[in-house]
């Protein structure tokens, strides 16, 4: 089957009820007839057209022509796709083909919400399948927050809950558009009751603590899987890799010229998105940058890592950070080996084009961190609603679908 690419954006000049989320997204690669990131039918992509077969060369002739014919706040896809289909049973999802389970699906649950399982219950054995979980709502359930979740958001992940869980609709939605996606804002947007539950890719600070506390409700964080930031430079940069003392002083601005590093003569721009909003760049500066104020030359802050992504693959002298899964996969830009001190031990975060998991897991990996889901403890099919998620993902089969999106699963 051919492969096509989505972005959230139609190109039919068409309006589609059945998109969810709906706006623009990181290109995705799909082979079936929808979008698995945001439903969105082949037809709105090509206008109808039948998707073209491309060799790995010819993509990348589209993807550098694409790249340097784009101007302003365009939006295109660095990914140079594999030519490989899935095989019967899977979907691809972030280059990574997931089993569709078989699994029979779950009762649907009653429209009175079941007893709500708080933080301190005794825990139970764990589930095996995604159809073990109980006490998962039936409702329609708003969430969002920390872009690092996105691939854990793909309407493939999400159908295969919903096929055992048929009641169980969640809905990702995003921040106003005025604000920017992230950790912050998507806890903002559930203290705000804009949420029913949210993903964080850092712990909750105090003063979101005491923001739930003056609204009489509390928060609680679960950790459903771990992750490493993966720094990235212009491929044609000839650096073997930094310390996280060169990476604070980079971004902090000591080091300017990338000869400082043992590089070519260089001057350093080093990206980032915003920390108020976004749990990577805040989880970042606090831990490699020991909260210290961002050098001047890292602002304006990027939008996204898409925006990061085109930057650094046009400049040799850019720098820029995401979540492993957001990078591993590129092509147009290099993953940067990093180590704790020195110059020695220099650990990749990427084998190929995949996240190093065994790196992160075992906590060689300089810069590790765990990804949250934010609970609303007020007694409310909300609370219900974040909890079930949770327990959902750390099934053994949802920690498998942790895996297979990229991510590395707590156990």
């Amino acid at each position: 089957m051919n492969k096509w690419i989505c972005d959230g954006e139609p190109k039919d000049g068409k309006i589609y009820s059945i998109q969810n989320p709906p706006g623009r997204h990181e290109p995705y690669e799909n082979y079936g007839a929808d979008c698995v990131m945001c439903r969105l039918p082949r037809e709105a992509m090509t206008g109808g057209k039948a998707g073209i077969s491309l060799g790995s060369g010819q993509m990348f002739v589209i993807s550098v022509l694409t790249l340097c014919a784009l101007g302003g706040g365009g939006y295109v896809a660095y990914k140079i796709f594999g030519q490989q289909s899935c095989p019967t049973g899977q979907q691809k999802v972030n280059n990574i083909c997931l089993n569709i389970s078989t699994s029979t699906p779950a009762p649907v649950a009653s429209a009175t919400p079941a007893p709500v399982v708080s933080a301190t219950t005794t825990a139970t054995a764990t589930p095996h399948t995604l159809a073990e979980v109980t006490n998962v709502p039936s409702g329609t359930f708003r969430y969002g927050g920390s872009t690092s979740f996105a691939p854990l958001r793909s309407q493939a992940v999400v159908a295969q809950i919903e096929q055992f869980h048929p009641g169980f609709n969640l809905s990702y939605t995003e921040p106003p558009p005025a604000v920017k996606p992230g950790s912050g804002s998507g806890i903002k947007m559930l203290l705000d009751g804009q949420l029913s539950f949210s993903q964080s890719s850092r712990p909750l600070s105090d003063q979101e603590y005491q923001a739930a506390t003056t609204r009489n409700f509390k928060l609680d964080q679960i950790p459903v899987a771990m992750d490493g930031i993966t720094f990235y430079v212009n491929p044609k940069l000839s650096i073997p890799g930094l310390n996280t003392t060169q990476i604070k002083d980079i971004y902090t601005g000591k080091i300017t010229n990338w000869s400082q590093v043992g590089g070519p003569n260089l001057p350093i721009t080093p990206l980032s998105r915003d920390p108020e909003s976004g749990g990577t760049p805040d989880f970042f500066k606090e831990n490699v940058l020991g909260s210290a104020d961002f050098a001047p030359s890292v602002k304006p802050y990027e939008r996204d890592t898409t925006g990061s992504i085109r930057k650094v693959a046009l400049n040799p002298g850019d720098i820029a950070y995401a979540t492993g899964p957001e990078v591993c996969n590129q092509t147009l830009i290099k993953p940067l080996p990093i180590a704790k001190e020195g110059d020695q031990g220099f650990v990749a975060p990427c084998v190929g084009n995949q996240v190093n998991k065994a790196v992160i897991a075992n906590n060689t990996y300089p810069v590790t961190r765990r990804l949250f889901i934010i609970v609303k403890r007020d007694g409310s099919p909300d609370e219900q609603a974040g909890q079930a998620y949770a327990n959902l993902l750390l099934s053994d089969e949802g920690q498998r679908l942790v895996e297979q999106a990229g991510l590395v699963p707590l156990r």
